[in-house]
């Protein structure tokens, strides 16, 4: 029993010897069959391909007689799009100065107050006040952009003297230099 388990191991690997050379030789020749190009031959190749294309005159004929051939239904649907489309952008665009106009900063905070007041119903206008009552956070105080920050370092001030440092080196070599 062993013998006939030995040489049926022995016929699987001489099998599996076999596969894995066939593989191995079917790889040299498909390698082997690989063709390259000079570049000359791909830019001729780019040239032919390129002179199948249209030109941009027959395009632009094209075009011409495919919007001739729409019918003024048609013509007009896309007038009525192209119209929403522009009111849509003037809403927007004027949304965006009603928020700039009641004090809030930053792009980011306008730009989520505008997607957030948008999506309420009612007038754009009231939903705003209201929105900025119940969140006075995004609103600016002209206090906080004149204030100082401090971080505890004591800071010398320079005088305001313009004669100081550089430009009395410049006045002196250069007397006829208005500063």
């Amino acid at each position: 029993m062993e013998e006939n388990q030995n040489a049926v191991t022995q016929t699987e690997t001489v099998e599996t010897e076999n596969k894995t050379e066939a593989t191995v030789a079917e790889s040299v020749k498909k390698s082997e069959d690989v063709k390259t190009f000079t570049q000359d031959e791909v830019n001729a190749m780019m040239a032919k391909e390129r002179s199948k294309m249209p030109s941009k005159e027959d395009l632009k004929a094209f075009n011409e007689w495919k919007e001739s051939q729409k019918t003024e239904a048609e013509k007009q649907t896309e007038r009525a799009q192209e119209f929403a489309k522009l009111q849509a952008e003037k809403d927007s665009l004027e949304q965006l100065t009603k928020i700039y106009d009641a004090g809030v900063t930053g792009k980011d905070n306008v730009e989520f107050i505008q997607f957030k007041v948008s999506k309420m119903e009612g007038d754009f206008d009231e939903n705003l006040k209201t929105y900025l009552d119940e969140h006075p956070k995004y609103l600016q105080k002209e206090t906080d952009e004149e204030a100082p920050q401090t971080t505890g370092a004591s800071v010398k001030k320079i005088s305001n003297n313009a004669d100081d440092g550089v430009t009395a080196i410049l006045k002196a070599k250069y007397p006829d230099i208005k500063f």
